[in-house]
């Protein structure tokens, strides 16, 4: 008979099998658990996933059949798996909480690295040229305040990059609406 609570190492493996696709009476085979206790599981593992925040809270919400089929078009137009994300989504937009596909997001955020990455070498240089532990010439010390010039300039064009992409999201949900009317 095997056991109906599942130890840390059974839980892992256990996810780790339904994550790669195993079906729940094949994975509770493999880690001698009970059918029952892989699928409580795995609802608990989907109700914690990635698209929520935290563990959460339950909300209840009645829709009336028309805005049930609405919420289900933009669950297909938004391609999200459910429609609590779809409403997590909404909320997030709403408040102003930019959501940029993963590809775009790593994008900026290896970006965002680089910039500062830079920054922090021209702060060193410059340190080190204030401290006279190296000499700049001239030309050198243009380039340095050319950076510095420019730099403040590149962040406020990540800021408009965002911004657009704020605005174009809220177009999109616009024009959604509207095709649907």
């Amino acid at each position: 008979m095997a056991r109906k609570s599942l130890t840390k190492e059974q839980k892992a493996e256990a996810i780790r099998q339904l994550k790669a696709g195993g079906a729940v009476s094949a994975v509770a085979d493999a880690v001698g658990a009970e059918p029952e206790a892989i699928k409580a599981e795995k609802a608990l593992k989907l109700r914690q996933s990635e698209a929520t925040t935290t563990y959460g809270s339950v909300v209840t919400v009645r829709l009336s059949p028309e805005e049930l089929q609405q919420l289900d078009r933009l669950k297909d137009v938004l391609g999200t798996g459910s429609r609590s994300e779809v409403l997590r989504t909404l909320l997030r937009s709403s408040v102003g909480m930019l959501e940029f596909p993963a590809e775009q997001a790593s994008e900026l955020e290896a970006i965002k690295h680089e910039l500062h990455k830079i920054g922090v070498n021209i702060n060193q240089i410059a340190f080190a040229a204030n401290t006279r532990k190296i000499k700049l010439a001239k030309g050198e010390m243009h380039t340095l305040d050319d950076l510095r010039l420019v730099m403040p300039r590149v962040r406020t064009f990540l800021q408009a990059v965002v911004a657009e992409q704020r605005r174009r999201g809220v177009r999109l949900f616009k024009a959604f609406v509207e095709g649907e009317a």
